[in-house]
């Protein structure tokens, strides 16, 4: 059994940048990263590191099926997403996953923060144009565009911070 598996699902990168940061700063020798499309249940740790996308608030099934699975074990949920750059959007996701969390588990917390998304999306915001609220089309372009600067250093830095306070609090013994 690993001490660590970092776990994630990215459809554009951003997840798994921030996976990669996660994995990155964990301090021991016995851990794993991989998108969630190549676990299948074959690796097994003490604390998982689950990571998504938030796709129209929550996450995958594949995510959902991942975190419903553990039991006894410690858990700590990361992410991104497009829109929504705000504690109380990061904390309805975090809520949405944590409904799939076994309460025989340990909770480490999250961290999730923006990223970018693909042009497609503003091409459907600009479809809009004369269909809706200006003012709301206008919002929704300016988090677009904030969002195709992320995840950036500080996105990462504060990833790296977050891993160090989740494994402050994994207690001495979970079984």
């Amino acid at each position: 059994m690993l001490d660590y598996l970092v776990v994630y699902a990215s459809e554009s990168g951003n997840t798994e940048q921030i996976a990669n940061e996660i994995y990155s700063v964990l301090p021991s020798s016995s851990k794993k990263i991989m998108n969630v499309r190549d676990w299948n249940g074959r690796y097994e740790a003490d604390t998982y590191f689950i990571g998504f996308w938030a796709n129209r608030g929550t996450c995958s099934l594949e995510i959902i099926d991942l975190i419903s699975s553990l039991k006894y074990k410690n858990a700590a949920f990361f992410g991104t997403c497009g829109m929504g750059n705000t504690d109380d959007y990061y904390k309805g996701i975090e809520n949405s996953a944590l409904a799939w969390l076994a309460d025989s588990n340990y909770y480490l917390g999250s961290y999730f923060c923006q990223g970018k998304m693909p042009s497609v999306i503003r091409d459907k915001y600009e479809a809009c144009r004369g269909k809706c609220e200006p003012y709301l089309l206008d919002a929704m372009i300016k988090i677009y565009e904030e969002g195709q600067k992320h995840p950036d250093k500080q996105d990462l830095l504060k990833a790296n911070v977050f891993v160090h306070d989740a494994l402050s609090r994994v207690p001495e013994n979970v079984s």
